[in-house]
């Protein structure tokens, strides 16, 4: 049977996720009976809080699983609104400005689309999160990369540019676990208030955060913000896929609604329940999560600082340890090679930086998300490495 031609589409730029990859080659090492340390993506170890379980049970016994509406049932609209204005100081958050998606990648994907008309462009930091400038093109725009450690200053570059359309905020940041500072934030500020340009600020780490330093949401200082948030890493619950956004503009909002409605229409109603029952309960456990984080980073990073090979850039945020390459092993030249490498004599799975852009060249990523005994074993490991 002959096969049917497809048309070429924006699809096909999408590059399959590298970390992806590296990850089914450790399942394979596993399958095999191999030792390994999967360091190479992120996910919480921890369950999530026992009234959460509780909350998403008890809406399944009283069978709330039925639609909901598109934007969120609105108990957890509520309590998002009231979490946005007394934690982060989003003032001008309401129930009718939020909305709930299935997961931080959904409001990323109906933020940008919603935002970007065809040829526009958005400025992001370089290294970035693998998917965030694959969401960008998917939505018809174009990333501009800018080094990280130069963000403010080579952003100004673009002052006259009109086709920019947005900056870029991930603080705490994926994957270097940099701290954007006030002054930082309020430079980025000035630059998108001169433009009259949004700022996507993504705070999906806002509470994996160290060493006293406070998160501050751009949202509180700037009203053309469009503040995402995840459940996954304050709460422990990555697998539940609950997202949410806020923004005061209304055209925007009401293009976000219809992209939920005619995408996921609705996230799943008994997780919301949970969601609802996570904001509302006791916040305790996210500083326990916070202080095993910090554990568990003072641990990885003190190993890796003897290692030959490693030089560790110590996170103020997230659970990831940027890492420069000082030296090279015989026959490796770069990253990927290192990856590859580290893997091979050791066990040990982490990220390539150039995954994350191209100044990611010369660095390899570990996640320190695992179990603090997993943790421990990897860094007895890579202390020798």
């Amino acid at each position: 049977m002959k096969q049917i031609q497809l048309s070429r589409n924006v699809v096909d730029d999408i590059s399959f996720g590298a970390i992806v990859k590296i990850r089914d080659q450790l399942l394979e090492m596993q399958r095999a009976g191999k030792k390994v340390y999967r360091l190479e993506s992120g996910d919480p170890s921890f369950p999530i809080p026992e009234h959460v379980r509780l909350a998403i049970e008890d809406a399944l016994k009283k069978n709330r699983t039925h639609y909901t509406d598109s934007t969120g049932i609105p108990e957890l609209r509520k309590a998002i609104a009231e979490k946005l204005v007394k934690k982060n100081g989003i003032r001008s958050a309401t129930p009718e400005n939020v909305l709930v998606s299935n997961g931080g990648m959904n409001a990323l994907y109906i933020t940008f689309r919603s935002l970007i008309a065809p040829g526009e462009k958005v400025i992001i930091p370089d290294p970035m999160w693998t998917e965030i400038a694959e969401i960008i093109k998917l939505a018809d725009g174009i990333p501009i990369r800018i080094p990280v450690e130069r963000y403010v200053e080579e952003m100004r570059k673009y002052e006259n540019d009109d086709r920019v359309r947005a900056v870029f905020i991930n603080s705490p940041h994926n994957p270097t676990g940099y701290v954007f500072g006030e002054k930082q934030i309020s430079d980025i500020i000035d630059f998108a208030e001169s433009k009259g340009i949004f700022i996507v600020s993504d705070e999906a780490y806002e509470d994996v955060i160290f060493d006293g330093l406070k998160h501050l949401s751009p949202g509180s200082l700037y009203d053309d913000t469009i503040s995402l948030f995840s459940m996954s890493k304050s709460y422990a619950m990555s697998g539940l896929r609950i997202g949410y956004a806020h923004t005061s503009n209304e055209i925007l909002y009401d293009r976000m609604k219809k992209l939920l409605r005619c995408t996921i229409n609705g996230v799943n109603s008994a997780t919301q329940y949970g969601a609802v029952a996570a904001l509302t309960g006791p916040q305790d456990y996210i500083g326990e999560m916070r202080k095993e984080y910090q554990k568990r980073r003072d641990i990885i990073y003190e190993a890796v600082s003897e290692s030959r090979y490693l030089e560790p850039i110590k996170p103020h945020g997230t659970f990831y340890l940027w890492n420069r390459i000082k030296e090279y092993p015989p026959g490796v030249s770069d990253s990927w090679g290192m990856t590859s490498y580290l893997l091979e004599k050791t066990g040990v799975g982490s990220s390539p930086g150039p995954v994350f852009g191209p100044a990611g060249e010369g660095y390899i990523r570990f996640a320190f998300s695992a179990a603090t005994d997993h943790i421990q074993e990897a860094a007895d490991v890579l202390r020798n490495f």
